[in-house]
């Protein structure tokens, strides 16, 4: 009975729940928009600001980087986020 109880246990831990293929293929999407968005706003953001104050094409270099450190902060948040629920 004890053995039971200690292998369901044991099973209960090894078992990563959201990691099967829907769950996986639900991570790939959030991904996916944590590093899509901030980039392509950001982008769009510097094209109109260098359209509209002469600055070609240094504001619209500046908010891509900006666009891609938010991005990977973004997706920082959500590593920390999965590990902290796997643990």
């Amino acid at each position: 009975m004890k053995q039971a109880a200690i292998q369901t246990t044991s099973e209960a831990k090894s078992a990563q729940p959201g990691f099967g293929l829907g769950g996986l293929a639900v991570q790939f999407l959030d991904t996916t928009w944590r590093m899509a968005t901030p980039v392509l706003l950001m982008t769009t953001g510097g094209i109109w600001l260098d359209r509209h104050l002469g600055t070609k094409p240094w504001l619209t270099l500046v908010s891509v980087l900006v666009g891609f450190g938010i991005a990977a902060w973004m997706v920082r948040l959500q590593l920390d986020r999965l590990n902290g629920a796997n643990k």
